[in-house]
């Protein structure tokens, strides 16, 4: 089974070290990884993209990839844009396309730049839009309801938020409020790496702080990652730790797969909590 993309690789002429570390590296920022050594004969240089890495390889006969390209992704629009002067101020030309913008590397390489949407409003579910919500949850989740902590929710009838990007439904977060807590319990990004997980958390926070709720929970599990990144950033922290908590939630929903995020075995739940 295929966890993920390790690394790409994009090619260039002989000689191109130099060029390729003033441009990927000093320009773009990325760090520079050390070649395996029985790999270094070969020439070209690594460089870390997140949890993956970008590998320049060298190539005899050269022919630059001028459609297929590899996406890079930046924090935020305003890193975007300041990214897009730097690389114009070097003498690169910059085609910006909405939220994203393309540049050649020394080579004629074509690389895509994207950030997060600039403008993305989350809002309350519609009464017309509950059988897409629905549809949507059934698809992301297995099933029309979420097992967790010892209990059952169905998501039809939970308090629905939806994100909007570009004039497009973009993502939704399902919440319940209860004696002054707010269980966030599903939260679904439809474009990965948007902003979208991010901006709907913090509509959950503001509409749970609205009703006088002090405190906003949830319950992820032991392989989920980039959930687990995405509340840690949002200033959440770990209240408790159920080590086999799973195996009870999957005899109530088959639903729940044994493997999830990398491969990971899910077998814990995690509580994580934000004071409001």
């Amino acid at each position: 089974m295929i966890a993920g993309v390790d690394h790409v690789q994009i090619a260039a002429p002989p000689g191109a070290e130099p060029a390729a570390r003033a441009f990927y590296g000093e320009l773009l920022g990325l760090p520079e990884l050390p070649k395996p050594e029985l790999l270094r004969p070969h020439g070209g240089a690594w460089f870390a993209v997140g949890d993956g890495q970008l590998h320049v390889g060298i190539e005899e006969p050269f022919a630059p990839a001028r459609k297929a390209h590899p996406a890079l992704a930046v924090p935020s629009a305003g890193d975007l844009r300041a990214l897009a002067d730097r690389l114009a101020t070097a003498g690169h030309e910059v085609t910006w396309d909405g939220p994203r913008f393309y540049v050649a590397d020394p080579f004629g390489n074509r690389l895509e730049l994207i950030a997060p949407h600039a403008d993305v409003q989350v809002r309350e579910l519609r009464d017309d839009e509950r059988e897409w919500a629905e549809t949507t949850l059934r698809e992301r989740w297995g099933a029309d309801e979420v097992v967790g902590g010892g209990r059952t929710h169905r998501l039809a009838e939970l308090a629905t938020l939806v994100a909007e990007a570009d004039g497009e439904r973009a993502g939704l977060a399902t919440y319940a409020i209860d004696h002054g807590d707010c269980e966030l319990v599903t939260v679904d990004a439809l474009a990965v790496g948007s902003g979208i997980g991010g901006a709907l958390v913090e509509a959950a926070a503001e509409v749970a702080r609205a009703a006088g709720a002090r405190r906003l929970w949830l319950i992820t599990t032991n392989d989920n990652l980039p959930a687990l990144r995405l509340y840690q950033r949002h200033r959440f922290t770990i209240a408790a730790i159920r080590p086999g908590a799973v195996q009870a939630a999957r005899a109530r929903k088959p639903q729940i797969p044994a493997t999830g995020y990398a491969g990971i075995p899910i077998r814990d739940e995690l509580e994580l909590e934000r004071a409001l």
